[in-house]
């Protein structure tokens, strides 16, 4: 069975209502047929309006006396009518579902009474009627806001949930408008019918009314959006400019071109803590730098802060750089130094050469010599040159006799290593490298004992070439190696060579080098921060690389991070210098007169640069207008010496704190825009309720 309507179900109890008194009075009166006593015939309003009467001398017999009662005969300060008017109100004018809701909720409540009581279904709900039409006569204004608040938040989140369809999605104002103005014409004949039945003229005034409002809400949310964004705006600025402890036009100043560098609350102190204790926010970005440089170019307070600051902070460049590389690559040396030492060391073992060749037998060098002599003949150019030069060196001296003395196999092996430093010729240095191994195997089997001074030698001789190799790790010419190269270098520079015992000191002679390198250029380079880092770091990132094989990643990523800083700091010292003298000659021209005449405006860039150059131009202004407030008069100079404070970087902790509560600024608050289209929107449904 369909589930009837509450008019449906009003109708059934008043012809019950009407059924009951019929019986009554033919109970009551003498005669049905006396047209004396019969009661004279009645309508359904005027029965509608007794049985109501009835029911309200019924509960008013039934109500304590206590206080006074309106002009409906009602109490108006029961609590509980109070409380059950506000929420029906609440339930009933959410839109289009709020009066089926409530009228679920009454049906069950009666259903449930009923279930309990005496009454029937029909006398209850007849009963909730009643009470519900006197507690509304009441208390009018409370059901009024009541279903107004229910309205309201009943629409803000069907706002929330679809934007675009109340106009504020993309497009323009024109567009949005008329979809909000769609919207609100349907929800507005959908309550509309709800709330009468179905019936078209409510239908058409709902639609027409709801589109109405529909159609001004973004206009109306823009404007009243503004107004409340800049209220909110105005009074969370005031308060961020008192906890950051600065000056409430400072802060504003200062909070700009914290936005325009594209930084916030959480990514300045990180970029500060990535750049050292000596950062300030003047480091972080070239509107910053522009406050800062207009700071140093106008007198007072303000210029002795950040100039002092700048300057102090130049000064120790050097003395960091110089910590860092020491504490990174461990102290300097003196290329020429260590190689004095190892020559030394080389020279040490010539007493003990001396030893093993005392008492050596003579040695059929023969073969060797033959060896040479069938490659003279088939070798041309150099490589024959110096081959034929080395079989000449084995003869008796002033002789073309072969000699049989181990010496001077020894000899012989020593100035080919001196032919090898200067041979350029590939065929020549094989050829070279060839015939000493000979040698240096006839002279382990003479001498046996050699091999262990060799090992020795070696390996100062190994360790002067790597001291020369790690000079060259920073070079960006061919002599430098690669970064796989040196790698290779280092891992079979470690591995002891002959009868060396323990590992090799060739990688340390290479930091060594390479930390003597770096001394070089810091020292050629002390007032050119920028050079130092290009001569160190490189163009790519194969110092780095080799850096990171010398001395550990770790390390050379430290090094590599206080450069980097260091050149910042200094790009920041020069650029806030520029821009001084550069706003100090402008502010000297116009007050002499000569510079209003050279302007170069958004038409000159437009001219020059068509687009993007006028849009260059803007932005550059806009930066410039800043620059000219704080240069300007009537900026005081408390206020410049708070921005200078913030610049440097002073009480950090509070001038984050302070970005924290500035956050949001510029953006209306969430909930604005969807209050006022669900206020508009209800404005509209709630002429036709």
């Amino acid at each position: 069975m369909a589930e009837m309507t509450p008019e449906q179900q009003q109708a059934m109890a008043i012809a019950a209502a009407r059924l009951r008194l019929s019986r009554t009075q033919q109970t009551q009166q003498p005669s049905a047929v006396d047209p004396v006593a019969a009661p004279p015939p009645q309508t359904g309003e005027e029965l509608r309006a007794r049985i109501y009467a009835d029911l309200a001398a019924k509960r008013e017999a039934a109500r304590p006396q206590g206080p006074a009662v309106d002009r409906y005969g009602l109490p108006a300060d029961d609590a509980l009518s109070v409380a059950r008017t506000g929420v029906g109100g609440l339930i009933e004018g959410v839109p289009i579902v709020g009066p089926p809701i409530r009228y679920g909720i009454e049906k069950a409540a009666a259903a449930t009474v009923a279930a309990f009581t005496d009454e029937t279904y029909d006398q209850v709900m007849d009963r909730m009627n009643e009470a519900t039409r006197a507690e509304k006569a009441a208390n009018p204004k409370l059901d009024k806001g009541a279903q107004i608040a229910g309205a309201v938040a009943g629409t803000i989140p069907a706002v929330m949930a679809a934007p675009a369809a109340f106009g504020a999605g993309g497009g323009s104002l024109l567009v949005r408008s008329g979809i909000s103005a769609g919207t609100g014409a349907a929800i507005g004949g959908a309550d509309a019918a709800v709330r009468h039945d179905g019936d078209p003229t409510a239908i058409k005034d709902g639609a027409t009314w709801g589109g109405l409002f529909g159609l001004v809400g973004p206009a109306a949310g823009k404007a009243i959006g503004a107004g409340a964004r800049s209220l909110v705006d105005a009074l969370r600025a005031r308060t961020a400019a008192k906890v950051a402890g600065m000056d409430p036009q400072a802060f504003g100043y200062f909070r700009r071109a914290v936005a325009d560098d594209g930084l916030d609350a959480v990514t300045l102190p990180q970029r500060l803590d990535q750049m050292g204790s000596r950062a300030i926010p003047a480091d972080l970005g070239p509107n910053l730098q522009k406050q800062a440089g207009a700071l140093a170019a106008t007198p007072g307070p303000a210029q002795t802060t950040i100039r002092t600051t700048l300057a102090d902070r130049a000064a120790g460049a050097n003395a960091r750089i110089g910590q860092t590389i020491d504490e990174t690559m461990g102290p300097n040396i003196v290329p020429s130094e260590v190689r004095a030492g190892i020559e030394a060391n080389q020279d040490s073992f010539s007493p003990f050469y001396r030893e093993v060749f005392r008492g050596a037998r003579p040695y059929d060098m023969a073969p060797i010599a033959e060896a040479m002599e069938a490659d003279i003949s088939r070798l041309r150019g150099p490589a024959q040159v110096r081959l034929r030069q080395v079989r000449d060196m084995l003869n008796v001296a002033n002789s073309n006799v072969l000699s049989t003395d181990p010496g001077v196999m020894f000899q012989t092996r020593q100035a080919i290593d001196g032919l090898l430093k200067t041979e350029i010729d590939p065929k020549a240095i094989a050829t070279l490298v060839e015939a000493r191994q000979m040698l240096d195997d006839g002279l382990t089997r003479a001498v046996p004992r050699i091999k262990e001074l060799d090992a020795g030698f070696s390996e100062l001789a190994r360790q002067d070439e790597a001291l020369t190799r790690g000079q060259q790790v920073l070079d960006s010419g061919r002599t430098a190696p690669r970064p796989s190269e040196l790698a290779a270098e280092v891992e079979q520079g470690v591995q002891p060579q002959g009868m060396q015992i323990g590992p090799s000191a060739v990688p340390l002679r290479l930091s060594q080098g390479a930390r003597a390198e770096i001394d070089r250029i810091v020292g050629t380079n002390s007032n050119d921060i920028a050079a130092m880092n290009r001569l160190i770091k490189g163009e790519g990132d194969w110092n780095r690389a080799r850096l990171a094989t010398l001395f550990g990643p770790e390390k050379a990523d430290r090094l590599f991070k206080v450069l980097e800083n260091e050149r910042i700091w200094a790009d920041t010292a020069n650029t806030v210098t520029r821009n001084s003298e550069t706003a100090a000659r402008l502010a000297a021209q116009n007050e002499l007169g000569g510079g209003a005449g050279g302007s170069f405006g958004v038409k000159e860039a437009f001219k020059a640069g068509g687009f993007l150059g006028a849009a260059r131009s803007a932005a550059v202004d806009k930066v410039d207008d800043i620059v000219k407030a704080l240069v300007s008069s009537e900026t005081g100079n408390a206020t410049r010496e708070s921005l200078a404070r913030a610049l440097i970087g002073e009480q950090r902790e509070k001038l984050v704190e302070g970005l924290i509560r500035a956050q949001g600024m510029g953006t209306t608050p969430a909930l604005v825009d969807p209050v006022i289209k669900a206020l508009l929107l209800n404005a509209g449904t709630a002429r036709t309720r």
